[in-house]
């Protein structure tokens, strides 16, 4: 199985310097901070307070870099980037709004402009990780099929491939706080399956120098704007 990084994925498909470039969902921003790392004006846009928190923390001398913001509703004006970046996030937003997510991605895209969407394959590798805590089957199943109906009149036909990288934990306290972080709802249940998870996260992990790896399948799907 050959591994592979997730950016070098996105930068040997869409060449970002010196592009206008946002990020939905950007968790605790590391990818905004790897574009502007190639020379991209990255913005990211989230709605989870501790995942901003967590991005303002991690690069403070930036904060305008970060938009408190849903997908389905971008506090930008029509024509405002040249990418705009869903990496596994697609599939957090509210089902019934996926659809207005991917109409506002393409509102603020320009003419031309690049729809990069990365998102979990439906059961992916690292799923019996999680279980009973993260089931998204259904959403992740919603994603792909949201983006099967883009609007033609607005984007061109889809290109699609896979790759797989590896998610990697310092620690089960580090996937604990990424979980509750990413989805506050799951708090309790995570509490009430915490020894079932701390076993599983440590039997099905490969323990590296840096902490715990985890396979994770990506599908990626490429359209431009009309």
């Amino acid at each position: 199985m050959t591994l592979r990084r997730g950016t070098d994925v996105l930068a040997e498909t869409i060449d970002v310097t010196g592009r206008d470039v946002l990020d939905v969902g950007c968790g605790d921003g590391a990818l905004v901070r790897w574009l502007h790392s190639q020379g991209a004006r990255a913005i990211g846009a989230d709605c989870g307070a501790e995942m901003l928190r967590q991005a303002l923390e991690a690069d403070p001398e930036h904060p305008d870099r970060y938009v408190d913001a849903p997908g389905q509703a971008l506090p930008f004006d029509d024509n405002s980037f040249d990418v705009v970046v869903f990496s596994n996030s697609l599939h957090h937003i509210p089902t019934d709004d996926m659809a207005q997510a991917l109409e506002e991605a393409g509102r603020v895209l320009r003419p031309g402009g690049t729809l990069y969407v990365a998102e979990p394959e439906i059961e992916g590798p690292e799923d019996s990780m999680g279980y009973p805590v993260i089931d998204e089957t259904a959403v992740r199943t919603a994603a792909q099929q949201r983006l099967d109906e883009l609007d033609r009149n607005q984007f061109d036909s889809l290109r699609r491939f896979t790759y797989t990288s590896e998610a990697v934990y310092e620690s089960f306290d580090q996937w604990c706080d990424r979980v509750v972080g990413i989805d506050p709802d799951r708090a309790a249940a995570l509490e009430r399956n915490k020894e079932d998870l701390n076993q599983r996260f440590h039997s099905l992990g490969e323990r590296r120098p840096n902490g715990w790896a985890f396979p994770h399948r990506s599908l990626v799907s490429v359209t431009t704007t009309r």
